[in-house]
C-alpha cells in the first residue's frame, strides 16, 4: 500500500434526530477510481472502544482499493452527543440510516454495510430494509441479541461476586430494567428500552437475506478450532444465501484488555472486497448525487464540541475539541491511556470528564496517539508519546489562541508519558495523573504478595474452591514462592536506587525512577488521583513509599492527592466519574 496516496480522514458532525453524531469518512486513495463506499455498524459498549484501531486499519486498507468507509458513532456512544443511557436500538439504526443517506448524497454511494459483533445484526436489518444494498461484511457476528446481552450483564454479576448484598443473577437485572431502571455495567448505563430491544433482535432469517451477498469472518484461536455458528451458516447456505465464510486465526481483540491486532482478519477482509465485481460497485456509485455542503452536516462553529485533525510528523492525529468559555486562559489536554482504547476512553470516561470541565469554562482537547483509534501511523507506546503530546498542544493553541496555560491529564500509562514530557514544555503549567503506571515485573510481584494473597484468603470463592476440591495447592505454592523471591529482590533494588543515580536522560533510568525524576523536574502544580480498588494504584503506593527516588516527593505542597475508596481503575461507576470531575474542576480553579 502506498501510504503517500492516502487522503486525510474527514471528520464531521452529522445531524441526528436527538443530537450531533460524530462521523469519520475514510476516502478512497487519490487517483484511484471510486468503487463505492461502506458504512460501519459498530459493536456494543466497550467492544466499540477495543475495536476502534482495527476499524481504522481496515478502513485505510479498503481505501487503497478505491473503497471509502464511513464510521458513525450512534447517539450516546463514542464522540456523539448524549449519554449512553439515552440510546435505543431503533434510534441507533436511524442514526446509521443517516450515514447511508450521507454516502449517497456526498460520498460514493453505499456499496455495502460492515457489521462488527452485535453491529452485524443491525447491518443485516438495514440491508434487509434497503434493496440498493447488496453486500454485507460481518466480523465475528453475534446471532442473538439476548445471549449477547446476557453475557454483558454477567460482567456486573462478576463485579459484585464478593460484595455483600450484590446482585446474583441476570434475571434480577432484567427485572430491574423492566421496572424502568437504568442498568449500569462497567460504566455503561443501559436504558430500559435498549435492554428490551437487545433481548429481541437477531440475525434475519435466510429468506430475508436471499438477495444479499454475505462475507462472514470468524476469528479463531487455532485453524482447526470449531466455531459456534456452523449450524446457522449451513442453514443460510442451504436456503440460497450467497455466503462466503472465511475463518482466520488471530486474537479476540474485541474483548481483550491489552491492545491486539488481527492481521489475518484485515488481509482476508481486504481480499474479499477486492474480489467484488466492478459492475456492482459502479451501480452504487452511479446513484451518487453531486457533492457539496449538505444540510445534514453541522458546521464546526455551531457545535459545543467538534472534531479536528492535525499533523504529527508524517502522520495525522484525530481529536475532539470541547470549546469551554470564550475567555478561557487555561485549557486541558487529555492523553488517552494505553491498551485497546481511543480518545473516548473506557466507558466514555474522557467524554464525560471533558464535557463537565467544558461546562466549568475550560477548553478540553481529547486526541488519539499515533496508531491508536483513528490516528494514522505506528503505535509506539507511552514511552514514545512526546511528539504526539507536543503536536496536540500545538493544535490546541491554534484552535484556542487566547489560552496561555495548558494542563495535561492522563491515566495509567499516559500519566507516566506526561511525567516524561511535561517539564520539557514551558506551555504546560499543571498536570493531573490518574493511577500512574510504574509497573515492573518485580513491582507487580510485590503487590501480589502484599495485597492479592491477603484478599484471596478473605474470599468466599477461594474457600469454596478449597471445600469442593478446586484448589490446587502445589501450583499455588510455586506461584507464591516465585512472587516472594521477586518481592525480596525489588525491595533491595529500590533501596539502592534514587533519581540522581547518574542518568542525565530519563530514558536511561528504570521506570519507577524515571517517573519520579519527571515529577521532580516539573515544578508546577500536580494532582494525583488514585483508585481504592486497583492493583496498579497499589503498586504506585508501594513504590512511592519504599523508593529512594520518591522520598519526600509527594509531600511537596504543590502536589495534591485524592483517593476514591472502592473505585476501580477507570472509575467506571457514574458516581465515581462525577466525583473525579468535581475534584479536577475544583483543583483547576484553585491555582
Amino acid at each position: 500500500m502506498n501510504v503517500a496516496l492516502h487522503e486525510p480522514i474527514r471528520p464531521f458532525m452529522l445531524r441526528g434526530a436527538k443530537g450531533p453524531l460524530l462521523s469519520i469518512y475514510y476516502p478512497p486513495v487519490r487517483d484511484s477510481p471510486a468503487r463505492g463506499d461502506i458504512l460501519l455498524a459498530p459493536p456494543f459498549a466497550e467492544e466499540m472502544n477495543r475495536c476502534r484501531a482495527m476499524v481504522a486499519m481496515q478502513a485505510r486498507a479498503l481505501a487503497s482499493l478505491g473503497v471509502g468507509t464511513l464510521v458513525v458513532d450512534p447517539f450516546g456512544t463514542g464522540d456523539s452527543g448524549g449519554d449512553f443511557s439515552d440510546g435505543t436500538w431503533s434510534e441507533w439504526r436511524d442514526d446509521l440510516r443517516r450515514g447511508i443517506d450521507w454516502l449517497r448524497t456526498s460520498g460514493n454511494g453505499c456499496l455495502a454495510l460492515w457489521g462488527i459483533r452485535v453491529g452485524a445484526i443491525m447491518a443485516a436489518e438495514l440491508a434487509v430494509g434497503d434493496a440498493a444494498i447488496g453486500r454485507l461484511l460481518l466480523w465475528q457476528p453475534v446471532t442473538q441479541g439476548r445471549s449477547h446481552f446476557t453475557q454483558f450483564l454477567r460482567i456486573r454479576i462478576a463485579a459484585e461476586l464478593e460484595r455483600r448484598g450484590g446482585i446474583k443473577s441476570t434475571d434480577e437485572l432484567r427485572q430491574r430494567s423492566a421496572a424502568g431502571e437504568n442498568i449500569e455495567v462497567s460504566g455503561y448505563p443501559v436504558g430500559p428500552n435498549l435492554a428490551r430491544e437487545l433481548d429481541q433482535v437477531s440475525l434475519p432469517a435466510a429468506a430475508d437475506l436471499a438477495s444479499k451477498h454475505l462475507a462472514w469472518f470468524e476469528v479463531l484461536a487455532a485453524a482447526d478450532m470449531a466455531h459456534g455458528n456452523s449450524r446457522l451458516i449451513a442453514d443460510y447456505q442451504a436456503h440460497g444465501v450467497d455466503l462466503d465464510y472465511r475463518p482466520v486465526v488471530g486474537p479476540q481483540f474485541w474483548q481483550l484488555h491489552e491492545r491486539a491486532v488481527a492481521p489475518a482478519l484485515l488481509a482476508a477482509t481486504t481480499d474479499a472486497v477486492a474480489g467484488w465485481s466492478e459492475s456492482t460497485a459502479g451501480a452504487s456509485v452511479s446513484a451518487r448525487a453531486p457533492a457539496g455542503a449538505p444540510d445534514n452536516v453541522l458546521p464546526p462553529d455551531a457545535a459545543a464540541e467538534y472534531p479536528l485533525t492535525f499533523p504529527c510528523g508524517a502522520d495525522t492525529l484525530m481529536a475532539i475539541l470541547h470549546r469551554g468559555a470564550a475567555t478561557a486562559r487555561r485549557a486541558v489536554v487529555i492523553v488517552v491511556a494505553g491498551g485497546p482504547q481511543y480518545r473516548a476512553g473506557a466507558h466514555r470516561q474522557f467524554v464525560s470528564l471533558a464535557r463537565r470541565l467544558a461546562e466549568r469554562g475550560y477548553p478540553v482537547l481529547r486526541f488519539d496517539l499515533r496508531g491508536m483509534g483513528d490516528s494514522s501511523g505506528t503505535h509506539l507506546g507511552y514511552q514514545q508519546s512526546a511528539p504526539d503530546i507536543r503536536a496536540a498542544i500545538d493544535a490546541l493553541v491554534v484552535e484556542v489562541p487566547q489560552i496561555d496555560e495548558v494542563v495535561l491529564l492522563g491515566e495509567c500509562e499516559s500519566a507516566s508519558g506526561i511525567l516524561f514530557y511535561a517539564f520539557r514544555d514551558s506551555r504546560v503549567k499543571g498536570m493531573m495523573l490518574v493511577n500512574p503506571w510504574v509497573r515492573t515485573d518485580e513491582g507487580q510481584a510485590e503487590v501480589v504478595v502484599k495485597h492479592y494473597y491477603a484478599q484471596r484468603l478473605r474470599s468466599r470463592a477461594f474457600w469454596r474452591k478449597v471445600v469442593t476440591g478446586g484448589f490446587r495447592p502445589r501450583e499455588s505454592l510455586v506461584s507464591l514462592y516465585e512472587n516472594v523471591r521477586a518481592y525480596i529482590g525489588v525491595r533491595k533494588l529500590r533501596a539502592m536506587t534514587d533519581a540522581s543515580s547518574g542518568a542525565d536522560e530519563l530514558g536511561e533510568m528504570p521506570l519507577p525512577v524515571k517517573t519520579a525524576a519527571g515529577l521532580r523536574r516539573f515544578r508546577g502544580p500536580a494532582m494525583i488521583l488514585m483508585s481504592g480498588n486497583d492493583y496498579i494504584a497499589r503498586e504506585f503506593d508501594e513504590i512511592t513509599r519504599s523508593s529512594q527516588a520518591w522520598r519526600g516527593l509527594l509531600d511537596e505542597p504543590r502536589i495534591r492527592r485524592h483517593v476514591l475508596a472502592d473505585a476501580d481503575h477507570t472509575f467506571s461507576r457514574n458516581v465515581w466519574k462525577i466525583q473525579v470531575a468535581d475534584w479536577v474542576g475544583d483543583w483547576l480553579a484553585s491555582w
